[in-house]
């Protein structure tokens, strides 16, 4: 995986924000701080700010995408993800495609974290 190189990683999703969900990226960065950042989609200009999410992870599985606002995903391509960082807590809508590696980088795994 590009990601063990040191290779950022952008990856599409959504973010449950309340009683719905937002769409952005995880951006994944293992040679640079913040290395995990969440910046929400925009739709004219510039990209939103990000939030960098702070480490350690605990990622609590993933499982079909269900809840307030979850209507606005689709579910056939999405899983919701639980991650629990040192700061706070988010749900995360992410392609299925991309949790084993999303889970492995927020793991650190390959990182050298």
């Amino acid at each position: 995986m590009a990601f063990n190189a040191g290779e950022v990683r952008e990856v599409s999703g959504f973010v449950r924000d309340g009683h719905r969900f937002r769409q952005g990226s995880l951006i994944l960065a293992p040679a640079v701080v913040p290395t995990v950042v969440w910046r929400r989609f925009r739709v004219l200009g510039s990209s939103a700010e990000g939030v960098a999410l702070i480490a350690p992870f605990h990622v609590h599985g993933a499982g079909p995408v269900a809840g307030p606002g979850s209507e606005a995903v689709d579910k056939r391509l999405f899983r919701l993800m639980s991650l629990q960082a040192a700061d706070r807590y988010r749900e995360l809508a992410i392609s299925a495609a991309d949790v084993d590696p999303v889970r492995a980088a927020l793991r650190g795994e390959g990182t050298g974290r």
